[in-house]
């Protein structure tokens, strides 16, 4: 195995420094975005989102959607008070934006690069947005920003040297 270099573990709190801040994604747990995405989608459909329509559209108990969205508004992602509607704060609207970004990137990544159908890049995006880590997402904008800097349409003339010079000059982190 002379190919393959040797891999150092490196903690997070390291990796952290290198590749930037923590994010809402070592905060929340995906079960608790897929709860903040659908609060954001109900209160932009229906202004006012209610216990019992969440629990509806999450098809789970109203006891598990309460315990939910207590967690959710300590971490002071959304404002919650018994009988009242829950609406989103503006580190939850920060957060859905996030969320959206990485699922735009994940997306565009799975049908341009892997080559894809639209529809399943959608719902494998869907999946994956909960469990990569900020940093992955990042590098996968950077390499879509590079085969379109570079004018193709896939990953089938690859250069390795040219994209880690790329990464290089965008983001000032080894490739």
């Amino acid at each position: 195995m002379q190919f393959m270099r040797k891999q150092r573990f490196v903690p997070l709190k390291r990796q952290v420094r290198l590749f930037g801040r923590l994010s809402m994604k070592e905060r929340v747990s995906g079960a608790l975005e897929s709860y903040l995405e659908q609060i954001a989608d109900l209160q932009q459909k229906h202004g006012a989102v209610r216990t019992s329509d969440l629990a509806e559209r999450m098809g789970c108990k109203r006891s598990s959607v309460t315990s939910a969205l207590q967690r959710l508004s300590e971490k002071g992602l959304i404002n919650y008070q018994s009988y009242r509607p829950v609406t989103l704060t503006a580190e939850g609207q920060k957060t859905i934006q996030a969320l959206s970004r990485y699922h735009r990137i994940l997306a565009d990544f799975l049908a341009t690069v892997l080559a894809f159908p639209e529809e399943f890049a959608q719902q494998e995006a869907c999946r994956l947005e909960h469990r990569v880590s900020q940093c992955t997402i990042e590098r996968m904008q950077v390499y879509l920003d590079f085969i379109g800097h570079a004018g193709k349409n896939s990953a089938k003339d690859f250069d390795f040297g040219l994209f880690k010079e790329f990464v290089k000059s965008k983001t000032d982190k080894p490739a």
